[in-house]
C-alpha cells in the first residue's frame, strides 16, 4: 500500500528571542550575607553550653551530706466506731437461692449423687443430695436423647432427601420449558 500525499499550505515557525541571563550574576549568594553581615541583618550572640569534663582519673569520690533528722509529729487520729447494725430476722428465706445446685443437677462432674430437694437449716439453705444409679449416669435425659436421635436422622437421611429432590426439580423444569415450546407455536 502506498502512502498518500497530502498537500498543505506552508508552514511557518517563527524564532522565539529568549534572552540568556545568569541568575548568580544577577542576585547575590548568601554565602556572602554569612561571611559579610550588613546593618539590615544584626549580628546576635546565642547562648552557648559548655559541657562538663569528666576525667576519670582525677574523680574523688564524696559521701553525701547528712540530712539531721527531723521529728514528725503525728496527729492522733479519732476511733472509728462502727455502729452494729441490727438485722431483723427475715421474714422469709429464698430457698433455693441464687447459690444453691438446681433440684435434678448433680454436684459434681462424676454424677454420683443427685439434687432432690433444698431445706432450709438456721437460716440458711442446703441442697438434698441421693445416689444416683447406672442409668442416671450413662443415659442422657429423653429431652437430649430425642433432639441428638432427630439431627442424626436428618444427618443420615440428607442424602437420600438430596437425590428426591434433585429428581424432582429435574423434571418440574423439564415439563416446564415443554409447556413453553408449546406455547410458542
Amino acid at each position: 500500500m502506498e502512502i498518500p500525499k497530502i498537500d498543505i499550505p506552508q508552514i511557518q515557525i517563527k524564532e522565539i528571542f529568549i534572552p540568556k541571563t545568569r541568575t548568580w550574576e544577577q542576585y547575590s549568594t548568601t554565602l556572602d550575607i554569612i561571611d559579610k553581615p550588613k546593618p539590615e541583618y544584626p549580628v546576635l550572640n546565642y547562648p552557648t553550653y559548655k559541657p562538663l569534663e569528666y576525667l576519670p582519673d582525677k574523680f574523688i569520690s564524696t559521701d553525701p551530706v547528712k540530712q539531721p533528722e527531723q521529728k514528725q509529729t503525728t496527729v492522733p487520729q479519732e476511733p472509728q466506731y462502727k455502729i452494729p447494725v441490727k438485722k431483723d430476722k427475715e421474714f422469709f428465706i429464698k430457698c433455693p437461692n441464687e447459690t444453691n445446685i438446681p433440684v435434678g443437677s448433680y454436684p459434681n462432674e462424676l454424677k454420683l449423687q443427685v439434687v432432690i430437694s433444698h431445706s432450709i437449716k438456721n437460716g440458711r439453705c442446703y441442697e438434698i443430695l441421693r445416689d444416683s444409679t447406672f442409668i442416671e449416669k450413662w443415659i442422657p435425659s429423653s429431652p437430649i436423647l430425642v433432639s441428638t436421635s432427630i439431627i442424626a436422622i436428618t444427618a443420615a437421611s440428607s442424602p437420600i432427601i438430596a437425590n428426591l429432590l434433585k429428581n424432582l426439580i429435574k423434571t418440574a423444569i423439564k415439563k416446564i420449558s415443554k409447556s413453553g415450546k408449546n406455547e410458542k407455536k
